[in-house]
């Protein structure tokens, strides 16, 4: 599925930066913002600036999260945060205060014209810190809004939980100190996860989604390239490898055609393992494992995806295996909406409503320490406990995700290429939680598939009796993009609650 975001708005450093790495022990250091400098006898990275150059303080916002245990309840887990992703942050020429990066014409700045200028492109472009209340993100501490559109415009956003590391905090590291900050990273495995969620005017063509990807904790913070880190929201990557990324692993990143805009392919793209928790608006709602080949953060070579060809799909399951209510409810129905009654707006998980979310990873042996066979999903509504829907596929029953049930539904929907089970299927999506995974929020709208392939009819052009090809009652022209974005300035989804621990310890 594609999840390409775009940026809307770009700001910009006020000053000069010497493009060498210096450190100003001024009374204004709390100041910070990110120069994508070049460093002194290295290639173009992403390197922290101090001082009065900078304009907008980098304050992430505080977001709690509790551990659970059957025994023990319910504690909060330590100080966690969450910042903004570097691509939704200002970027901007350091001496003309022009954009480095335009919306439709990619890079802007002529030091970008070809992938052989990645050390001039990021020589004079900067990013500051965000104001979150413009981006329209708020949280009081235990539960987190997102805006679709922010007050100034600004359109959807991305965020990553974080925390300071134990040594910084020891040590009384300064928290406008980018050194100081980590990725709080997971491993849920014989364990689960939840949170309750309320967006009730998310409507079609918006997805709200919350999902792990195994993002490198450090967020390829170098101090050669990247001095920048998970304070700034860098490092990002996911099954889809996406490249839209202005930086990957602290160079920049060039695309072969900047008139392209949108549709042009880039120098990286920056792929790894990713669970999709809850993709959802008020139409439909799906959970999906999407296992990659590498470990942690892979970067594929030079054009890896060029023209929109699917060669990424060497590395990464880009559809993964879903587990959505309307498309599995519709098929099992015998290819009949009325029969849908599982999820939606006064449907039994009633979208209209807060609905605590619980996905639960269980292993073959009961331990932490086993592989990964089973995804299991359980709503908490009103009081109320209510299993996950079961669904029928290739004359088999299915009510969570296995190794089974992605190969029933592969052969019975997709095309019939085991994908899932190619990159390792549930013991190599388990696997990447042992190494860490970092837990993402965003907010957006599909420009390419017009978020069809979650709430619509996916192809377009499939026959309403194609098994798997209607998974909302969404049309092509229904919400954003084909309706104006400023429309939905009242579209919000909140996030709370947030908790993880031992299997049935985090709900009633």
């Amino acid at each position: 599925i594609l999840k390409l975001q775009f940026l809307y708005f770009i700001g910009f450093c006020p000053k000069k930066i010497s493009n060498t790495l210096v450190t100003k022990s001024m009374s204004r250091m709390s100041k910070m913002c990110v120069g994508l400098l070049l460093a002194a006898g290295y290639s173009a990275g992403q390197q922290a600036c101090n001082g009065m150059d900078c304009q907008a303080v980098e304050q992430p916002l505080q977001l709690g999260i509790q551990k659970c245990t059957k025994a023990g309840g319910c504690q909060k887990d330590g100080e966690t945060y969450i910042t903004m992703d570097a691509n939704w942050r200002w970027l901007q020429h350091e001496d003309t205060y022009t954009n480095c990066w335009d919306q439709y014409k990619m890079w802007v700045n002529p030091d970008c014209s070809s992938a052989a200028d990645q050390q001039k492109c990021a020589q004079n472009c900067m990013l500051e810190g965000v104001d979150y209340g413009k981006y329209g993100v708020t949280s009081d501490g235990t539960s987190m809004t997102m805006k679709f559109k922010g007050p100034d415009g600004n359109i959807g956003s991305r965020l990553y939980m974080l925390e300071q590391k134990a040594e910084a905090k020891a040590r009384g590291a300064s928290k406008a100190d980018p050194s100081s900050w980590e990725y709080k990273t997971f491993n849920l495995l014989n364990k689960e996860f939840s949170f309750t969620v309320e967006a009730p005017k998310l409507s079609c063509g918006i997805n709200g989604p919350i999902y792990f990807v195994e993002m490198n904790k450090d967020g390829d913070m170098d101090g050669t390239y990247n001095s920048a880190g998970p304070l700034y929201g860098t490092g990002y990557c996911d099954a889809q490898c996406p490249g839209d990324m202005h930086f990957v692993k602290g160079r920049a990143n060039i695309p072969i055609q900047n008139a392209q805009g949108g549709g042009a392919d880039s120098a990286w793209h920056a792929c790894c393992n990713e669970i999709d928790l809850w993709e959802a608006n008020n139409v439909s709602t799906a959970v999906t494992p999407h296992p990659c080949e590498a470990n942690g953060t892979d970067v594929t070579g030079t054009y890896a995806c060029p023209n929109g060809a699917d060669k990424c799909r060497e590395t990464c399951d880009h559809a993964g295996c879903d587990f959505a209510s309307y498309r599995l409810q519709y098929y099992s129905g015998g290819m009949n909406g009325a029969k849908v009654n599982f999820y939606g707006n006064g449907l039994k998980v009633d979208a209209s409503k807060p609905v605590t979310v619980v996905t639960q990873f269980v292993t073959d042996d009961g331990t932490d320490t086993g592989k990964l066979k089973e995804m299991r999903r359980v709503y908490v509504q009103d009081g109320k406990v209510i299993q996950n829907m079961n669904a029928t596929v290739a004359g088999n029953t299915h009510d969570s995700i296995t190794d089974g049930f992605c190969k029933d539904q592969a052969n019975t929907f997709d095309d019939k290429v085991q994908h899932f089970s190619a990159k390792g299927g549930m013991a190599a999506t388990g696997d990447s939680f042992t190494r860490g995974m970092v837990l993402v929020f965003s907010l957006w709208d599909d420009k390419e598939a017009h978020m069809l392939w979650l709430d619509g009819k996916y192809p377009q052009n499939a026959s309403d009796s194609t098994p798997g090809a209607v998974r909302g009652t969404c049309g092509p022209n229904e919400g954003p993009p084909m309706q104006p974005e400023q429309n939905y300035a009242d579209v919000t989804t909140s996030y709370g609650n947030l908790k993880y621990g031992e299997i049935g310890s985090t709900f009633p």
